[in-house]
């Protein structure tokens, strides 16, 4: 008798989840529910929200949240192949159940972090407008060349000399670490995520900041900035980005400020590569040669992992963030470059 209620319980929660799946996403791409003062609620009181959660799992240095991943695929897969007859059999139940797990995964994500997609861009809070032209983007251009050949002179014996950074990654992620947030993390699968051409990311779940061991170190410490963006509620990868180069070059160490302005320089410079390539290949004359062999250790780095799966995994991530109110996907990183040229005007005027 018991079995039968518990099995019961089971099938009706099983079919909640099933018949909720569409309503979660009509109801997260309404515009009523993205206005409303529940979204801004959630989004402006994030930190507090996830205070408890970030306090418990910054206590480990490693990434729990990996672990967690690991282990429930582990799960799944052994539960799946245990039952592998009665699924054969009835595939429809195997759809069905795979369905509920999708729903209640996404109601998790959702309730966790998920609702930070929803909140309202940065440009509408500030009134930024995010068309700017060619010569604004150019005078952009020639501020951050300035400031990362001052600073690549100022740290490096050579102009023709890259910078080498006098300390290890585990310093550079004390160095950034954030009182409210903690640390972030190397992840456990970075030999994966150089195949997938990836170099951090978030785990919605456990609200760790994840990245990659692997890059190189001027990477390294501008990734760290993007994800721990990500800790705080800001979903948009464009902001993320605007707001790592703001953390990293408003720090107190120099070398770290290096990375966060050649951070953006490279995102502005591919930006007029688009638009005027002759232009570009003017300024890319005024950058020291140093900060040149520092942009190409990155490059070769990714080379070496070129593969592929790659752009497989980039069109369904792509497809992710399109999902979740980006509508650029991928391309919302660039964006980042309004945002520069906003901000960076009053420097600059």
């Amino acid at each position: 008798m018991n079995s039968l209620k518990k099995r019961y319980k089971n099938q009706t929660l099983k079919w909640l989840l099933i018949i909720s799946f569409p309503f979660q996403f009509l109801i997260t791409r309404s515009e009523e529910f993205k206005n409303s003062s529940f979204i801004e609620f959630y989004n402006d009181n994030y930190l507090s929200i996830s205070n408890l959660r970030n306090r418990f799992f910054s206590f480990f240095t490693i990434s729990i949240g990996d672990i967690l991943y690991f282990l429930f695929t582990i799960l799944l897969l052994n539960y799946i192949y245990k039952n592998r007859s009665y699924y054969f059999n009835f595939k429809t139940h195997f759809f069905l159940d795979i369905l509920a797990l999708v729903s209640f995964i996404n109601i998790f994500f959702q309730i966790s972090w998920g609702l930070n997609y929803l909140s309202k861009p940065l440009e509408t809070k500030l009134n930024i407008n995010k068309s700017y032209s060619v010569e604004d983007l150019e005078k952009t251009i020639s501020y951050l060349i300035n400031k990362t050949n001052y600073l690549h002179q100022k740290l490096s014996k050579s102009d023709t000399s890259a910078i080498n950074f006098p300390f290890n990654k585990k310093e550079a992620v004390l160095m950034l670490e954030e009182e409210k947030i903690g640390i972030a993390k190397n992840s456990l699968w970075s030999n994966a995520l150089c195949y997938l051409g990836y170099s951090g990311y978030i785990n919605p779940f456990t609200n760790e900041a994840q990245v990659n061991k692997r890059i190189p170190m001027i990477n390294y410490l501008t990734t760290i900035a993007h994800e721990q963006s990500h800790q705080t509620g800001i979903a948009r990868e464009d902001e993320s980005n605007f707001l790592a180069f703001i953390k990293t070059t408003s720090n107190s160490n120099e070398y770290i400020q290096y990375a966060g302005y050649c951070f953006a320089l490279r995102y502005c410079l591919s930006d007029l590569f688009k638009k005027k390539p002759n232009n570009a290949k003017i300024f890319l004359k005024d950058i020291s040669q140093g900060v040149i062999k520092n942009f190409n250790e990155s490059d070769q780095f990714w080379s070496k992992y070129q593969n592929p799966i790659e752009p497989f995994f980039k069109k369904i991530y792509d497809r992710f963030l399109k999902i979740n109110n980006q509508k650029s996907g991928i391309k919302s990183y660039s964006e980042m470059v309004s945002l520069l040229v906003f901000d960076l005007k009053k420097h600059i005027d």
